[in-house]
């Protein structure tokens, strides 16, 4: 019955308020999670290393997949830490549980990011390192 009485809407203004709200859900994430600064200027860092390394494009593609995980994750993280924050007004043993076991998968999948920058990053290093010193 609602949806008959809701209005269409043109597909132009919807996919625009789409992007809307996704814009201000990152505005609203950097704003809250402290993380997502860190992270932005560890990418930013490797984005250059990555341009001084002259990295492959196959590499850019890992690279770039695994920039955007990570953030997917923190993003996921901060949400869920929010509902959880939405639901229990008063401590919570569950909610505490939920929120470190969320934590916990941010954490493991920064951690085997770095792992992925290594095997990226290390062998092109050692070459362009190699370079200068020849």
């Amino acid at each position: 019955m609602a949806s008959k009485i809701k209005k269409k809407t043109k597909v132009g203004t919807r996919v625009k308020n789409k992007f809307g709200n996704a814009a201000r859900g990152i505005f609203t994430a950097f704003k809250e999670e402290s993380t997502l600064i860190v992270y932005i200027f560890v990418i930013i860092f490797c984005i250059g290393f990555g341009i001084w390394l002259r990295l492959t494009e196959v590499q850019w593609a890992v690279v770039i997949l695994t920039i955007g995980v990570l953030l997917g994750f923190e993003f996921v993280n901060t949400s869920i830490e929010n509902f959880v924050d939405l639901l229990s007004f008063e401590y919570n043993i569950q909610a505490k549980k939920i929120k470190d076991i969320c934590a916990a998968a941010s954490i493991i999948n920064a951690v085997f990011s770095v792992g992925i920058g290594f095997l990226i990053y290390l062998q092109p290093f050692i070459e362009k390192v190699k370079e200068l010193f020849n």
